[in-house]
């Protein structure tokens, strides 16, 4: 290295004064360049989003925390923190070196938020999630929900349709352009756990077509049955509805024609479901083959998880299932009340239970305008129910019934508690 010393001063002796013009000195021992990273605004109010922007030289990776992930060198982001956040963006060069900047969106008169539920009880071992949620659940098209997860013991959390990995604790802004189910899936060196939520876009079907949908799907024993809806407003004409066990097609059945608006409870007849340790992700897809032309051929896929486990026995043991299969509006004397119908689909009685009512849209956090008791049910059971001292305004996008919301009860599926309904369809 000393005798290159004497080399490069020569060098830049002979250069002295010569026209350099078209030369570039490209460095490696420089660290990358954070020409801008900030949010406008810097300040929102609770449930309105900011939008993070940065510009990066020098670099051959960038990302951003608070569940971001990898970026370009130059880009936006929106974002919608439910409390005052601290975005950190580090930029690395090819040679290890880092830059790191700093942005924070502060949340004016945001109120103290509620303690996140229960986590729903998962395997010994296995990842906990402990909430998944989308905050407005029901959408208009083009508008965005906040997605928001709270997961342990995983090594890697990722989110499908798109979101890709994400840190174990953050938020992320979406914008589904039809109704959605979204996938979390936890892993670590055990195995893993998923929890799927379901996101509302609300838009009427293009005219004088069918749209197929699955609402639901539920276990008896070793049948598997589920709920499909034409939700469009022409009469679809028999289709085939498939059925899949991690990936795999076990079953087919056969529907058929449905009218506008309506909904049957169909049970894939000619399969035994036996869980496979340590869980199944059941997936019911309609109109395989798209015999049937729908409005949309982008929402015919409804998936659920299922634990084979829970807190280490067996998941044959006799536990109750709260789900809620449908809501709907009467009008009444008194004003106009929201019904649902609660089923318990586990092999135990199901506890005295809480029932909340959302609606939508909300501002963060998202709190339920009512609640309703209800009764024990028994295994099998389903019970016509209404949030008796709250009366609908008609103003809303749509609603939302939460089973269990105060998680006191012990479930087989932790996951399938909550049913939303946009306004139209009440």
């Amino acid at each position: 290295m000393k005798k290159m010393i004497p080399l490069l001063l020569l060098l830049v002796v002979l250069t002295a004064g010569c026209d350099l013009t078209g030369l570039t000195v490209t460095t490696t021992s420089e660290s990358p360049v954070i020409s801008s990273f900030g949010a406008d605004p810097p300040a929102i109010a609770a449930g309105e989003s900011s939008t993070l922007s940065w510009n990066v030289l020098g670099a051959t990776k960038v990302s951003i925390d608070q569940g971001i992930g990898n970026v370009a060198l130059n880009g936006s982001r929106a974002v919608m923190p439910s409390e005052t956040a601290v975005y950190t963006l580090t930029a690395t060069n090819a040679s290890g070196m880092s830059a790191t900047a700093t942005a924070q969106v502060i949340i004016t008169g945001a109120p103290t938020p509620p303690p996140p539920p229960p986590p729903a009880p998962t395997p010994s071992g296995l990842p906990v999630v402990n909430y998944f949620t989308a905050n407005p659940p029901i959408v208009s098209a083009g508008s965005s929900t906040i997605l928001s997860w709270d997961v342990a013991n995983a090594t890697s959390v990722a989110i499908d349709f798109g979101v890709g990995s994400v840190a174990s604790v953050g938020t992320t802004l979406v914008s589904p352009a039809t109704s959605t189910n979204y996938t979390l899936t936890a892993t670590n060196a055990l195995g893993w756990y998923s929890l799927t939520i379901t996101v509302l876009v609300v838009g009427a079907p293009a005219v004088g077509e069918p749209d197929l949908v699955i609402q639901d799907i539920s276990r008896s024993g070793d049948k598997i049955s589920y709920k499909i809806k034409n939700q469009g407003d022409a009469t679809a004409g028999p289709s085939t509805s498939t059925l899949l066990i991690d990936t795999v097609v076990v079953a087919n059945d056969s529907v058929g024609s449905l009218a506008p608006g309506e909904s049957k409870t169909e049970t894939f007849t000619g399969y035994d479901y036996a869980c496979t340790l340590l869980s199944d992700t059941v997936v019911v897809e309609a109109d395989t083959g798209d015999a049937v032309a729908e409005s949309s051929e982008a929402n015919n896929s409804y998936t659920k998880s299922w634990p084979c486990i829970t807190t280490g026995l067996i998941y044959t043991l006799k536990l109750p299932d709260l789900v809620i299969q449908d809501i709907w509006l009467v009008h009444e004397i008194t004003g106009d009340k929201i019904y649902y119908r609660i089923k318990n689909e586990g092999t135990a009685t199901s506890l005295e239970s809480v029932s909340a009512l959302y609606v939508y849209p909300c501002k963060l956090p998202c709190l339920p305008v009512a609640t309703d008791t209800v009764d024990p049910l028994a295994a099998g059971e389903s019970r016509q129910e209404k949030f008796a001292a709250y009366n609908y305004t008609g103003t809303h996008m749509g609603a939302m019934v939460k089973a269990d919301s105060n998680g006191a009860l012990l479930e087989s599926d932790e996951g399938n508690n909550s049913y939303s309904e946009p306004e139209s369809e009440f």
